[in-house]
C-alpha cells in the first residue's frame, strides 16, 4: 500500500476487533530479535529520524508514515502511530525540503502537484501552494500545517489526513514471531469531532492509546480520517495545529515503565549545547567540513541521551535500540568521557542499580554481572523475551570496571568508586566465579537461555565469531578483546584499591592481570599469521581468521609490545583496512561478506578503539590514515552521520561508502566515534589525582591544520590548549591553566 491508497474505514466507535500484528512472511514461531540481529528485515527505507527521551518517530521526506513499514511513533518499545498522510484533492505533496537537525524537531517544506477537482479539469496548478509541516517531540507532540497560497486567485482543495495506531511491539516489526495479543479498538472520535484516539488493551493488562487533539473541527471524519474543505485567498495562510499525547497504564491506572525522560517529553539534557561542545572540552577547528561532523556527532548525542529516574545514559540507536545497552552505553562513556565526565558517572550508577543478583538461565543472569539490555512493553511485561534485563554479555561487566577506572583518573578522586565499592567487588567476583565457564583461564560466553545470545562478545551476531573453515565458532568462546578488557579491568581497579589503601587487593589484581597477559600471548599468538586469533572455541582450538578483535585489543595494553607492530601492520593490509576504515572480517576468509553485519562491515567505534590502541603505541601515521578514513566515509554520508556500520568493500569501488540496509542511524558509538578519535590524536590522558595532564604523541591530519580546546577538565582544573600542525609536526601551547596544573608533552 502507498501513500496514494485510498484509506481504510474502521469499524463504528466502541466496536472491538482482534488485534492483528504485522507478521513477516518469513518469521517463525521461535523467532526473537536481539542486539546482535538488528532486523530480519532486508532491507528498510532510509526514514527521518526525531527523538525525545523515549519517544522517537520515523517517517518519509513528506513527513507521511508509510503503512507496512518500520516508520511510525515508538514509545515503551510499541508502535503507537502505524499511518499518517496528507493529501490535497487526493493527491500526496511533492517535498521540497525535510530536516531534522536537531533531533526534536522535524520541518517539511512541501508543495503542490497540479491538483484536479472532482470534474478532472485542473484546479490548481503545481507549486501554487507553499505546505509547511512542523513536528515538534515537545511536551506535548505538536504537528502544525501551514498552507500558503502565493497563486493571485482565491484556491479551493480538499485536505484529507489519514491516520493509524496499530501498537505492535518493536520486536516484531523487527522480524520477531508475535506473541499473546490483546484487543485493538476501533478508532473513536470525542468532543464533537476535535478528538481521535486509538486504543489497545494489551495482554499484558496494559492500556495504551494515542489520542490526537485537533485546533479545528474536521468537516467530516470518520475511523482514523478526516476532511477539512479549505478556501485559501490570495497569498494567505490556512494552519491546523494538533497534538498527540501517549498513554501506557497498567492496570491500576499507573505508569510503571522507569526508562526515558520524564515519559514523553524530555527537558534537553545540560551536558550538550549548540555547536562543538560538551559540557566539558569544547573544540574548534581550522575545518569547516569537520567542525560540522563533529556539530552532527554531538546533536545525535543528545538525541540519544535518555534518563532512567536521575540517571542519564546513551540509548544505543535509532530505530532498533533505544533502550538501555550495558556495552553500548558504556563504551560510549568512555569515548565521551573527555567530553562529558558526568555521564560515565551517571552511567556506572545506573549499571549498578541493576547488576545480577542471582542465577537466573532464562535472562543469562548471574551474581554481579553487569546487564546488556533492558527492554519495556508488552512483550517484556509477559515475560515472551529475556531483555527484562538480559545480561548475555561477556563484557559488560570488565567495561563496567574500566570505566569506573578512567572516570576515576578524570575526576582526581575516588568518591563514585567508595560509592559503588560493593559493586565493583561483585562485578570482579563474577569474572572469578563465572566469567570461565570452561575453567581454561579465560573469560569465554555460552548461553544458557533457551532464546539467547549466541555470540555475546561486541560481535554478537549469530554467525560473527567463525573459523578459518567457515564454520561458526563452538561456545564456550574465549575472545582475544575480552581478555585485553578484563586484563585492563584488573589493572585500573588495582590502582584505585591501591590509592584507597588496601594494598593485598591491590596486588593480587595486578598479578592476575600480569598471568592473563602473559598466558594470553603464549597461546592465542598465530606465530605463521603474525597476528592473534579471532577466538579459541569450545574443542581447544583457536581460529585463524584474521579479524579486527585482535587490533580491538590494543587499546587494552594486553599485547605483548613486541608484537604490536604486527598486528598494526596486519590490520592495515588491503583485505583487512578498505580505505575507509578496518574491516570486521579479513575479505580473503571464506566467511567474508561485505554487506553481512559483523563478518566483513566497516564499524566506526571498532575503528575508533584501534585508533587508541595504535595511539596507545605511538603509531601515528597508522591512526592517521583509520581516522582520516573514517572522517572521508561521514563526509559522504547523509548529514555527515556516521551509521551504526556500512559495508565492506574497498574504497575503489565506489567513490562512496555502501549503506548497510537496516543499520541504526543515528546509533551512539558511532556518533561519538569521530570526537573520540579527535581526542585521541590529541594525545589527551589525564592523571587528576597528581593534577597532571599528559599529552601522549599529539598529532594532527594533514587536513587540520590548527585546533583549539577550552575548558578541558581535568578534576577540580581547567585547561585552554592550542595544536598547531607545523610540516609533519604537531606543535601544542598550553594558552591558560591553573598554577597547580602540569601539563606535560611527550612528542
Amino acid at each position: 500500500m502507498t501513500e496514494r491508497d485510498s484509506p481504510r474505514q474502521g469499524e463504528a466507535p466502541g466496536e472491538r476487533q482482534q488485534a492483528r500484528p504485522h507478521r513477516p512472511a518469513h518469521a517463525g514461531t521461535e523467532r526473537v530479535l536481539h542486539h546482535g540481529s538488528p532486523s530480519v528485515r532486508a532491507r528498510f527505507i532510509e526514514p527521518l529520524v526525531g527523538k525525545q527521551g523515549d519517544v522517537f518517530l520515523l517517517c518519509t521526506p513528506t513527513g507521511t508514515i508509510l503503512p507496512e513499514s518500520e516508520q511510525g511513533i515508538y514509545f515503551h518499545d510499541m508502535r503507537y502511530l502505524s499511518r499518517q498522510s496528507l493529501r490535497l484533492n487526493g493527491q500526496p505533496p511533492v517535498s521540497l525540503l525535510a530536516t531534522a537537525a536537531e533531533g526534536s524537531t522535524l520541518l517539511f517544506e512541501l508543495t503542490n502537484p497540479d491538483l484536479s477537482d472532482e470534474r478532472g479539469q485542473l484546479a490548481i496548478r503545481k507549486e501554487a501552494l507553499g505546505i509547511r509541516v512542523e513536528k515538534s517531540l515537545q511536551v506535548p507532540y505538536g504537528e502544525t500545517v501551514t498552507i500558503v497560497n502565493y497563486s493571485e486567485q482565491p484556491v479551493h482543495a480538499i485536505l484529507s489526513l489519514t491516520f493509524a495506531a496499530d501498537f505492535v511491539s518493536m520486536f516484531v516489526i523487527r522480524g520477531a514471531s508475535p506473541g499473546k495479543r490483546g484487543d485493538l479498538r476501533a478508532p473513536e472520535w470525542l468532543d464533537g469531532g476535535s478528538l481521535l484516539r486509538f486504543a489497545y488493551q494489551g495482554a499484558d493488562g496494559h492500556l495504551r492509546s494515542t489520542t490526537l487533539s485537533f485546533d479545528r473541527k474536521p468537516d467530516r471524519c470518520g475511523g482514523g480520517d478526516l476532511d477539512y474543505d479549505l478556501t485559501i485567498a490570495s497569498h494567505e495562510p490556512w494552519r491546523l495545529q494538533f497534538t498527540i499525547d501517549l498513554l501506557d497504564q497498567n492496570d491500576q491506572g499507573m505508569d510503571e515503565h522507569p526508562t526515558g525522560v520524564a515519559g514523553l517529553g524530555a527537558e534537553p539534557l545540560p551536558w550538550v549545547h549548540a555547536g562543538v561542545s560538551g559540557d566539558g572540552m569544547r573544540v574548534e577547528t581550522n575545518n569547516t567540513l569537520f567542525n560540522e561532523m563533529l556539530a552532527r556527532s554531538f546533536r545525535d548525542l543528545h538525541m540519544l541521551a535518555m534518563r532512567q529516574r536521575d540517571d542519564a545514559f546513551f540509548a544505543a540507536g535509532v530505530p532498533w535500540f533505544v533502550a538501555l545497552f550495558g556495552r553500548d552505553s558504556l563504551v560510549t562513556a568512555i569515548e565521551m568521557v573527555a567530553f562529558e565526565p558526568e555521564i560515565a558517572a551517571q552511567t556506572l550508577q545506573l549499571l549498578a542499580s541493576r547488576q545480577g543478583t542471582n542465577v537466573d538461565d532464562w535472562r543469562d543472569q548471574q551474581p554481579g554481572k553487569i546487564l546488556h539490555e533492558l527492554r519495556v512493553g508488552e512483550m517484556a511485561n509477559l515475560n515472551e523475551i529475556p531483555q527484562t534485563p538480559y545480561y548475555g554479555s561477556v563484557d559488560s561487566t570488565p567495561l563496567f570496571l574500566i570505566l569506573m577506572g578512567i572516570h576515576a583518573s578524570w575526576a582526581g578522586n575516588l568518591d563514585l568508586f567508595h560509592a559503588l565499592e560493593d559493586n565493583v567487588r561483585r562485578a570482579l567476583a563474577w569474572i572469578d566465579d563465572y566469567g570461565d565457564a570452561d575453567g581454561d583461564g579465560y573469560i569465554d560466553y555460552q548461553t544458557r537461555s533457551a532464546r539467547g545470545l549466541r555470540n555475546q562478545g561486541w560481535k554478537d551476531s549469530g554467525n560473527g565469531v567463525v573459523m578459518e573453515s567457515g564454520t561458526l565458532a563452538e561456545p564456550p568462546i574465549a575472545l582475544p578483546e575480552v581478555q585485553g578488557e578484563v586484563f585492563l579491568a584488573w589493572k585500573m581497579i588495582s590502582e584505585l584499591y591501591r590509592r584507597s589503601g588496601d594494598a593485598p587487593a591491590a596486588e593480587r589484581l595486578s598479578h592476575r592481570a600480569d598471568d592473563l597477559r602473559a598466558r594470553f600471548n603464549r597461546d592465542f599468538w598465530l606465530p605463521h599469521e603474525h597476528y592473534y586469533a579471532f577466538c579459541r572455541q569450545s574443542d581447544g582450538r583457536f581460529s585463524r581468521s584474521i579479524a579486527s578483535n585482535a587490533a580491538h585489543a590494543l587499546w587494552t595494553g594486553i599485547i605483548d609490545d613486541a608484537r604490536v607492530e604486527a598486528v598494526v601492520t596486519r590490520a592495515m593490509q588491503p583485505d583487512m583496512f578498505s580505505g575507509w576504515g578496518i574491516r570486521t572480517l579479513s575479505s580473503d576468509d571464506v566467511s567474508y561478506n561485505p554487506i553481512d553485519y559483523q563478518v566483513g562491515s566497516v564499524w566506526p567505534h571498532d575503528n575508533a578503539i584501534i585508533v587508541s590502541g595504535m595511539q596507545r603505541y605511538g603509531f601515528s601515521e597508522e591512526a592517521g590514515r583509520v581516522f582520516t578514513g573514517i572522517v572521508d566515509a561521514a563526509a559522504r554520508f547523509q548529514h555527515f552521520r556516521l551509521p551504526e556500520t556500512f559495508a565492506g568493500f574497498d574504497r575503489s569501488f565506489s567513490e562512496t561508502p555502501v549503506r548497510y540496509p537496516v543499520a541504526c542511524n543515528p546509533q551512539a558509538w558511532a556518533a561519538a566515534a569521530i570526537p573520540y578519535m579527535l581526542r585521541l590524536a590529541l594525545g589527551l590522558q589525564p592523571d587528576a589525582f597528581n593534577r597532571e595532564l599528559r599529552i601522549e604523541h599529539p598529532w594532527l591530519p594533514n587536513w587540520l591544520e590548527w585546533v583549539t580546546v577550552q575548558d578541558l577538565r581535568v578534576g577540580e582544573d581547567s585547561v585552554n590548549l592550542r595544536y598547531q600542525r607545523a610540516g609533519t609536526a604537531t606543535l601544542v601551547a598550553v594558552e591558560q591553566k591553573p598554577p597547580g596544573l602540569r601539563v606535560t608533552v611527550r612528542y
